[in-house]
């Protein structure tokens, strides 16, 4: 029976869960999830004007769905590969599901899915065989966050991509980084195996966390799987993405897989939506969507991509970056520098860029504009005003999540491409907020 935690989503004969979230408490609509369909909803109290039998009371609804999950990996005896780092974690995730298909059944999560509510979520409505491999993308914002998920769904190979100055403002600094990136690496086994960037030092210290096996990949001259194991031509952008394909080749390896089967998968990458995606833009411009979300490493990474993209003009659209504590003001103005000096125009987005484009110096004003939103952005650009596309123009669309640079990239896709199918974040749900 399928579990669902949003009433905008649900569907007839579901199993409502009300959450308890930061901004609505799920509680206050399970009547309406029964108007909508529902079967039974999983409550923590007591729901008025709801027949008890049709409503399951537990103490935490968060650990009922994690336990109900367990429950059905652990029947299924699946082998759990478990992904995190600060950047890079999606497109990998995508990867070595894609490689390890080849070995026998995969499911993987979805989406931004990689929280213990969204792990157990797609857990509890999959279908699995027995065996079956589990590719969990697994996030932390906060020290403990990857010990209490993987509490539930135990690694036996853990992927660590890199440690870098992600969500600083829970994590307080890259050693507190790397303390939660490393909780994935000590929930191993002693049969368990690591697999860690070997060119990033603090992912490469976690290999005195690791109780079990490790495997280093990278160019570093201890690596076991370097650029030289790559065959495939990996039909991704950005020069990190040799680092995709040797964290996807170590599971592959790990998994006891032929390196050519691991090669021949590699090839049948495709970019996901949000993450360096090239699409048609308008009136034949070039539109390169990596708007999924952003950090001071990412968008040092898109922007290499545009500099090195063959173009006529290089227009960028920055939203702001969130959760970056005390480096956030000089995060944002050195992200506009970067972006000035490889564009022919830049706008940022949002009240932290725009802010970051007054401290910049007057004579920059001629081509780099702030704008307190992409919602205002995306008006603007649809009424022809502040920029219209060209032939030849390239465009980089890029922002944190809660920046919603998708707004732009709806604007500036080419008339013929149906947004739903190219972008992220295009359900009615978060059509809505």
């Amino acid at each position: 029976m399928p579990f669902s935690t949003d009433t905008r989503t649900l569907q007839p004969g579901d199993t409502y869960v009300a959450i308890r979230g930061e901004r609505h408490d799920g509680h206050d609509f399970v009547q309406q999830a029964f108007d909508r369909g529902a079967s039974n909803a999983v409550t923590e109290r007591i729901i008025t004007g709801v027949r008890a039998d049709r409503v399951t009371i537990v103490p935490d609804t968060i650990v009922h769905l994690a336990e109900l999950a367990h429950e059905r990996v652990a029947r299924a005896r699946a082998r759990v590969v478990a992904i995190t780092g600060s950047v890079g974690k999606t497109t990998t995730r995508n990867a070595v599901a894609q490689v390890l298909e080849n070995a026998g059944p995969v499911v993987a999560s979805v989406g931004n899915l990689n929280t213990l509510l969204g792990l157990s979520l797609t857990l509890a409505n999959s279908e699995f065989k027995p065996n079956t491999c589990l590719v969990l993308e697994m996030g932390a914002t906060r020290k403990g966050d990857l010990s209490e998920i993987t509490s539930y769904f135990k690694p036996d190979i853990s992927i660590v991509t890199n440690v870098r100055g992600v969500h600083l403002e829970t994590f307080g600094s890259l050693e507190g980084v790397q303390e939660a990136k490393s909780e994935l690496v000590r929930a191993l086994g002693l049969d368990g195996i690591a697999c860690l960037n070997a060119d990033d030092p603090r992912t490469r210290a976690m290999v005195a966390d690791c109780r079990g096996e490790h495997m280093l990949f990278g160019v570093a001259p201890d690596a076991q799987i370097t650029p030289l194991d790559i065959t495939a031509n990996v039909p991704l952008l950005g020069e990190h993405v040799i680092y995709v394909a040797l964290a996807a080749f170590a599971a592959g390896r790990a998994m006891g897989m032929d390196p050519k089967v691991i090669n021949e998968a590699l090839c049948r990458l495709k970019p996901e939506k949000g993450r360096l995606n090239r699409l048609p833009g308008r009136s034949h411009s070039t539109l390169i969507d990596d708007t999924y979300n952003a950090s001071p490493d990412a968008v040092k990474v898109a922007l290499n991509v545009l500099d090195k993209h063959p173009a006529e003009r290089r227009i960028v659209f920055l939203g702001d970056m969130l959760e970056l504590g005390s480096i956030e003001r000089a995060a944002h103005v050195s992200a506009l520098r970067q972006a000035a000096k490889i564009a022919d125009l830049v706008f940022g987005c949002g009240p932290r860029m725009q802010q970051a484009v007054n401290e910049l110096p007057p004579e920059m004003s001629r081509y780099v504009y702030g704008f307190p939103s992409s919602e205002e952005v995306a008006s603007e650009l649809t009424h022809g005003r502040i920029y219209r596309p060209k032939r030849g123009d390239v465009i980089m669309v890029k922002g944190s999540q809660g920046a919603r640079m998708e707004r732009v990239c709806r604007a500036l896709l080419a008339e013929h491409v149906s947004p739903e199918s190219v972008l992220p974040r295009q359900t009615e749900a978060w059509l809505s907020i």
